[in-house]
């Protein structure tokens, strides 16, 4: 009941802490502590001197006060139903003396009565009475939870940094994918164009050959017919009449002493010099392959031992479910900028990687006051878009003063969106980057700035977490990342303000 732990309270406010019986003739001595006056009597019978009992203060023997307001008190607990007091616990009092615990050993961190504190066994240690102890270690308490509470601060300040650490390497490491796709995807391509052209160019060198072959049999089987009507008409002349041979014999003669055969080139000079220089070609990129296969080899053989070896068991079991299921990999493709998208401007390359900004000064005036998405920036997307997976890429900037420029990502709510009058829901994440400085912010809130200066700059977006991660792509080290959901699509987005600054794409 409710009324219990206060008329237990009332009970030991009450009780002696000599006999642990309700106070008889309560007395209040000097140092303001209440005994039973037989007691408080009886312990200066056994010495000249008296000391409290509990705080061991000297107190006069003549100076005890009769306290009325207790005796009152205590004829008032002793009138009460046992039933309506509380029970002591069986911790408060000593267990091997039966008497109150008052007292607090430093030494042994034990409760003590006062016989425990007179004995020899805590005598000469530090004792002191449970509630100063307890006010102590309140304050000790209080510091050392000050104490973890910065240290819990200080590890979510760590933690943060930790997994930004770990955002970075990921963002790395699917940028080197990215980097080895792609330089493969083009050695590819370019040796494809090169079989393409080589085939085709020894398609063609063979089709003249046939065509000159066609020509060579054309001219010497002329001159071989010429020969053999020549050699007919003379063995005719043998079958005729005398008359008939002696006939313009002298003519005859003469065209069978003056054929001559003709014999033509049957492989020109200059085919002949294609097809040499398309054998030297075909033998310096054979060479060339060769090389390349047997360095590749050799050198592949030692880097795959040298990382295999560097595995322990549980990273080779990884590895191998890794190259079971090598085509759950997710798949991305380089970043390349939408100049369907751009503010006009803007210039490009024709890789579309590099974006400059391009302001006619006469026409400044008359833009400043036609609203553009994403104002003061000038912008322009990125391609392609993600709806899913991850995507990694890394911008370079440069320019006159190294910006303000605008380097994030962006939903396709916020296309064609001015970014003051976005909706509450975030559409943009983005750093703005100065010279010496660079600003996370969002549609809905700018962070604080931060000491960092960029001039290459990392953005990893994993669209499944929610994680958009900046990182300085020259030092690998952590800059910021916004954790969020993406609803929809997202898109690369780059933005300019100082003329004549550019933003450079890679890979």
């Amino acid at each position: 009941m409710a009324g219990q732990p206060l008329a237990s309270q009332l009970q030991e406010d009450v009780t002696c802490p000599i006999c642990m019986e309700i106070l008889q003739d309560p007395v209040t001595i000097d140092c303001g502590h209440n005994f039973c006056l037989q007691c408080i009597s009886q312990v200066g019978k056994m010495s000249e001197s008296i000391r409290c009992p509990l705080c061991k203060l000297s107190v006069r023997k003549n100076a005890f006060r009769p306290n009325k307001l207790l005796a009152s008190l205590a004829e008032k607990i002793q009138t009460m139903d046992p039933a309506d007091i509380q029970p002591e616990k069986d911790d408060s009092r000593c267990k091997r003396h039966k008497e109150k615990l008052h007292y607090f050993c430093e030494q042994d961190g034990a409760f003590l009565c006062v016989v425990c504190r007179d004995s020899k066994d805590h005598k000469p240690h530090d004792v002191t009475l449970i509630d100063e102890a307890a006010q102590n270690y309140k304050v000790q308490i209080e510091s050392q939870a000050q104490d973890l509470g910065q240290k819990d601060k200080e590890i979510i300040e760590e933690k943060k940094r930790g997994e930004g650490a770990i955002w970075t390497f990921r963002a790395q490491m699917d940028l080197e994918r990215l980097k080895i796709l792609e330089e493969f995807r083009l050695l590819r391509q370019r040796l494809d164009e090169e079989e393409s052209f080589l085939l085709t160019r020894l398609g063609w060198l063979e089709q003249q050959g046939a065509k000159q072959l066609r020509q060579y049999v054309t001219v010497t089987e002329k001159q071989l017919n010429s020969l053999r009507n020549l050699n007919k008409s003379l063995k005719l002349r043998l079958q005729s009449s005398s008359m008939e041979l002696l006939k313009d014999i002298k003519d005859a003669l003469s065209r069978g002493k003056e054929f001559q055969f003709v014999n033509p080139t049957p492989v020109p000079e200059d085919l002949e010099k294609k097809r040499s220089e398309a054998k030297a070609r075909h033998e310096s990129i054979i060479k060339t392959l060769t090389e390349l296969r047997d360095n590749m080899g050799a050198e592949g053989k030692k880097d795959k031992s040298a990382f295999m070896n560097s595995l322990n068991k549980e990273e080779k079991e990884s590895w191998s479910l890794l190259q079971k299921n090598i085509s759950m990999l997710p798949t991305s493709v380089p970043v390349t900028l939408d100049k369907a998208s751009a503010d006009p401007d803007l210039t490009f390359t024709q890789d579309l990687k590099k974006v400059t900004l391009y302001i006619v000064a006469e026409k400044a005036s008359s833009r400043q006051a036609k609203p553009r998405p994403f104002y003061p920036f000038h912008c322009v997307r990125g391609s392609p878009s993600l709806s899913s997976g991850r995507q990694v890429w890394e911008a370079e900037i440069q320019g006159p003063s190294g910006g303000p420029c605008m380097v994030g990502v962006a939903t396709e709510m916020a296309r064609g969106s001015q970014s003051q009058n976005f909706s509450t829901k975030s559409c943009l994440w983005a750093l703005r980057i100065s010279p010496s400085t660079c600003q996370p912010f969002t549609n809905c809130k700018a962070q604080e700035q931060l000491q960092v200066c960029l001039k290459k700059v990392g953005v990893y977006v994993n669209h499944d977490g929610g994680e958009v991660v900046f990182y300085d792509a020259i030092t690998s080290k952590h800059v910021y990342t916004f954790q969020t959901s993406f609803d929809g699509k997202v898109f690369p987005l780059l933005g300019l303000q100082v003329a004549c600054s550019h933003i450079t794409l890679s890979p």
